[in-house]
């Protein structure tokens, strides 16, 4: 007896097919890869100016919210909040927050410039002198003003990766610039 039904196709793909997807996804995964590179010194300044617009932007809001006095302090590859103690009436790190923690960013100099002219002058900020306490160079007031000027962040020893700017106003807003070249 013949069967008076028409035979299905076969359904599947081919091993060129398969290959063929195969190549491609490795292709974007490797393309993907060397995109995400963390190590890319331009991509950890960017990474480290975004945490470090983050970290203001919570202080600020704390600071506003607990009605104290917060402060950043910049030291050499890294910063720490400080909050001012009334009592003692001097800058005290802040160790009950942890999203406040100090940071450490290696092979990555901060700088503070409080007035534009000091952009371009090396010794504009007083990362000579020896500090004996604690001393903020940003200071976020419980009433939502705040020290303006702006915070230039580049690459240590890496004079091709552009520096990046952020400028923060007298209402304590913080805004990343466009790339800006290193000094």
């Amino acid at each position: 007896m013949i069967s008076t039904r028409p035979r299905l196709a076969e359904q599947g793909f081919t091993l060129i097919e398969v290959l063929l997807v195969v190549v491609i996804v490795g292709i974007l995964m490797g393309v993907t890869v060397i995109s995400l590179n963390i190590q890319d010194p331009s991509r950890r300044l960017l990474l480290e100016s975004e945490r470090l617009t983050s970290n203001i932007r919570f202080a600020r809001m704390l600071a506003e919210n607990d009605q104290r006095e917060i402060g950043l302090e910049l030291m050499p590859e890294a910063y720490r909040f400080l909050a001012f103690d009334n009592a003692q009436r001097l800058w005290l790190p802040l160790v009950n927050e942890p999203a406040l923690k100090p940071v450490s960013i290696p092979n990555i100099a901060i700088r503070w410039i409080e007035r534009p002219e000091d952009a371009d002058n090396p010794f504009a900020s007083d990362e000579s002198q020896e500090r004996t306490r604690f001393e903020p160079d940003l200071i976020l007031l419980s009433s939502g003003e705040a020290t303006p000027g702006q915070l230039q962040l580049r690459v240590i020893g890496d004079d091709r990766v552009p520096a990046r700017t952020l400028t923060v106003s007298d209402i304590g807003e913080v805004n990343d610039m466009e790339f800006v070249r290193a000094p």
